[in-house]
C-alpha cells in the first residue's frame, strides 16, 4: 500500500502504482467520491455519454420488464421519425 502526503495547499501527488492502474497522465481530470468514510479516486472520463451507456442495464435483465422496456423504445422510435 503506497501513502502520499498533503501538502500545506492540501496537494497530494498520486503515486505512480495507482497513476499506471488508473491510466491517468498529466492533465487528465479526476473524479473523488465519498463513500461510507472512504475516498474513492477514478479519472473523469472522456466522454460522460459512453460512460453512463448501460449503467444500471442489471437492474432490467432476466426481468419480465424487457418486453415494456422494448416496446416503449419503439414508440419513441415511432415519434422521432
Amino acid at each position: 500500500m503506497d501513502t502520499a502526503t498533503v501538502s500545506s495547499k492540501y496537494q497530494v501527488v498520486i503515486p505512480k502504482k495507482a497513476r499506471d492502474a488508473l491510466k491517468i497522465k498529466e492533465g487528465d481530470k479526476i473524479v473523488f467520491d465519498c463513500r461510507d468514510g472512504m475516498v474513492v479516486m477514478l479519472p473523469r472520463p472522456r466522454n460522460l455519454v459512453e460512460f453512463a451507456r448501460g449503467l444500471g442495464a442489471e437492474v432490467w435483465s432476466g426481468s419480465e420488464s424487457g418486453e415494456y422496456l422494448e416496446g416503449e423504445r419503439e414508440s419513441w422510435q415511432k415519434t422521432s421519425a
